[in-house]
Parts: C-alpha cells; structure tokens; sequence
C-alpha cells in the first residue's frame, strides 16, 4: 500500500513540476513557440514524461491554465474579503485583479493567443470556454457576497454583472499590449467601481453620479 501511496505522490509531483516549467516556458516563448522538448528539459525530465502526463500541449496549457485560475481565485477572494463598503470591496479587488496582471505583464498575452488558437478547434474551444465560464462564476459569487454583505442586489444578473467586468478589463488589456501605458492602474480601478456600482439596485456613491442636478431621480424613475 505504501508503494502505491509513494507512486501517486511521484506522479503527483512530476506533473506539478511540468506545470510550473510549461508555464515559466509559455510565458517565455508564447503558446506556439514553446515546445514539449523544452518544457520537460526546463522541468528536469524526458519528453516522454510529459505525454505519460498530458496528451499533448493544448492539454498541458489547460492544466496551466487551472492552476492559474486557482490561485487568481485565492487571491481575489482575499482581497475582497472584510471590505466595510461595497465600493471597498470592488477597489481591493480591482487592484488585485490589477496587480496580478502587473506582476507577469506576459501572461494576458499568452492567454490571448492560446484563446485564438483554441477558437479554431471546436473541442478544444469547449474546454476553454467551460474554464472561462468558471472563472466567471468565481467572480459573480464575489460579487453577489459584497453586495449582500452591504444589502443591495444588481439590475441585470450577477453572472452578466461578472462577465461585462471581464469583458471590459481584457479590452484594457488588449490595449496595454499596444501601449503599456494605456490600462493606468487608477483609471481600471475606477471603471470597475463605475460599472459594477452602476449596476447595482440603488444609487452609487455620489461621487460616481452624474452630479447635473435631477440625475438621482431619473435613475429611480
């Protein structure tokens, strides 16, 4: 029993080890430049570890991809935690959101090409946008437990609430691939409180307002 137990553990580790080494070599050359004999040499083992492990590349990104949700997750829902406002909670997490991409400005490059490359393959496509859906339900659940910690609700969904805030964070990300000065860190952290607080049942801050007088009774009416 303990030689089964050791073996599970080893095959375990190798398989972390070929996680860590594909994504250090992802970031380096991009999803196409990489390659396997690459990724095993940076991990310590032969290319034949790899495939006992992962079918192939597009399977060993997803499984960077995993761990890399995983830990966005952990530290999202750190940095939100305890917040004494809901407009607090949104500011910490858009600055987690923020830093992360700030501290490996070459991972939403990546990212974005193996989404163009997964677009292309119908299966491979399901497997990334079941990921992606995921990642959106990590964000609605967040978003939904601020809310309700400082009693209010959204107009819309809190799932499309999540995605729109996605959608509008990877458009800013695409432009900083242009010009890295475009996603000023300030400016993303107040579009998220403009457009997650716009969405919300009541009034935002009114600081975030349309201060023309009236605007508070249009949006009630």
């Amino acid at each position: 029993m303990r030689q089964r137990v050791s073996r599970q553990d080893q095959k375990q580790q190798t398989r972390a080890d070929l996680v860590a080494a594909a994504r250090e070599v992802f970031l380096r050359r991009g999803f196409h430049g990489a390659s396997l004999e690459e990724i095993s040499e940076q991990a310590g083992y032969t290319k034949g570890a790899v495939y006992s492990n992962f079918a192939g590349k597009d399977e060993l990104f997803l499984a960077v991809l995993d761990a890399h949700a995983a830990g966005r997750a952990r530290a999202y829902a750190l940095a939100a935690g305890g917040a004494p406002s809901l407009e607090e909670g949104l500011r910490a997490l858009s600055r987690e959101m923020t830093g992360g991409a700030e501290s490996d400005p070459r991972w939403v490059p990546v990212l974005i090409e193996f989404w163009t490359h997964a677009s292309r393959h119908e299966a491979l496509r399901r497997q990334v946008s079941e990921r992606h859906e995921r990642n959106l339900d990590v964000i609605a659940a967040l978003l939904q437990g601020l809310a309700d910690q400082h009693g209010t609700g959204f107009r819309i969904p809190v799932r499309e609430v999540a995605r729109g805030h996605s959608a509008q964070r990877n458009g800013m990300e695409l432009e900083r691939l242009l010009d890295p000065r475009a996603a000023d860190p300030r400016a993303m952290e107040e579009m998220t409180i403009g457009f997650v607080l716009g969405m919300t049942a009541g009034q935002a801050p009114a600081h975030t307002r349309d201060p023309a007088p009236g605007a508070g009774n249009a949006r009630s009416a």
